[in-house]
């Protein structure tokens, strides 16, 4: 069985690292671009996995400005048994007529799908007509019921973990609460403003409380003009972003609270490594769907408007309990619905059922 892992670059290299581990040969395709643009350094698969100092050669690429483009990707994917496409790769596994599975994960079937264009018209008909089309994130089951896919499946999200360095927690009473917002600042998709807002008033009446700030997103610039108070600013540490992995790691484990996104109703993969080691994390997620998909929610600090984010951050800076629960129920739940080995297992599953 050959697959092939076509379009994503960080979750499609963890799939065909791990896939080989088993003996299976697995490939990745991706585009130039992908690793060489403004956010390379979350793309890049040498950003993820610190082994590694050149590119395997089942790593492959395609130049997605290349005019002739299609005819270099379909010629590639004739070549594997199945295609597992990622973000708009599913319409090139459709064209070529090989057995493929379909997944996302973003913008691609948040948006992209109900586009009236050309590329939304193909994305959507590869998702119906894909041998099993696949979704990754929770909240995107509504979308998913929405364009009439008729064979989905949820799976949690593949992702590895690995070199990351955690120091030790014990969460003292009268510590300095540290806050980690890696989370790029795009305020009407992430609500990151409400959080900032929270951040600032709770600043006016508390001192032991510390901010570390990526800089990066379309509203960085507005950000860092409401955390520019002289009562706030001495609280906040600015790291120019996006940042690597190993720097995310880094931070991460110097703080007692990453804070993620507040508008989605779901997590990212950042949260996932959170959850692994233990991390408290402040985010606003769906009950509800969560607990269909997994028989329970993940243990977070659940909030959603300002006020909800300022009242938590005021129990949690001195709350020991409270976050020592979160973290030890964190990495519980972690073991329980986001093994990496679990999910593994299930696409190999789901890659053999369409091949018989």
């Amino acid at each position: 069985m050959r697959i092939l892992q076509a379009g994503n670059a960080n979750f499609g290299y963890v799939m065909a690292k791990e896939l080989r581990k088993k003996g299976l040969e697995s490939d990745l395709l991706i585009s130039k671009q992908i690793i060489s643009g403004s956010n390379f350094s979350i793309n890049d698969p040498k950003n993820h996995d610190q082994e590694l100092t050149s590119y395997p050669d089942w790593v492959f690429f395609y130049d997605r400005d290349k005019k002739g483009k299609t005819l270099d990707i379909l010629q590639k994917m004739k070549k594997y048994d199945i295609i597992h496409g990622y973000n708009t790769l599913p319409s090139y596994a459709m064209l070529s007529k090989v057995p493929y599975v379909a997944q996302a994960g973003g913008d691609e079937l948040r948006i992209k799908a109900f586009e009236k264009s050309i590329t939304g018209y193909l994305l959507k008909r590869s998702y119906k007509q894909a041998d099993q089309f696949v979704y990754v994130w929770p909240i995107h089951k509504p979308l998913v019921e929405k364009l009439g896919i008729k064979n989905p499946i949820y799976l949690p999200r593949v992702w590895e973990p690995q070199n990351f360095k955690k120091n030790k927690q014990d969460f003292p009473e009268q510590k300095k609460l540290t806050i980690f917002l890696p989370t790029t600042e795009m305020w009407e998709t992430k609500g990151n403003d409400k959080f900032l807002q929270a951040f600032v008033k709770l600043c006016k009446e508390k001192d032991k409380i510390k901010l570390i700030f990526v800089d990066w997103g379309p509203d960085s610039q507005k950000a860092k003009k409401l955390l520019d108070i002289p009562y706030v600013k001495n609280k906040v540490e600015i790291i120019q972003g996006p940042i690597s992995r190993e720097k995310m790691s880094e931070y991460m484990g110097k703080s007692d609270l990453l804070v993620d996104q507040f508008n989605s109703g779901s997590f990212t993969r950042m949260a996932i490594e959170a959850f692994k080691f233990g991390i408290p994390i402040m985010i606003n997620i769906d009950d509800d769907i969560h607990k269909e998909l997994h028989g329970e929610s993940p243990p977070v600090v659940n909030v959603k408007t300002s006020d909800e984010i300022y009242k938590e951050l005021k129990e949690l800076l001195n709350s020991k309990d409270k976050l020592q629960k979160i973290a030890n129920d964190a990495k519980i739940w972690y073991e329980k619905h986001y093994q990496l080995e679990k999910t593994l297992l299930k696409y190999i599953e789901i890659y053999k059922r369409i091949l018989k």
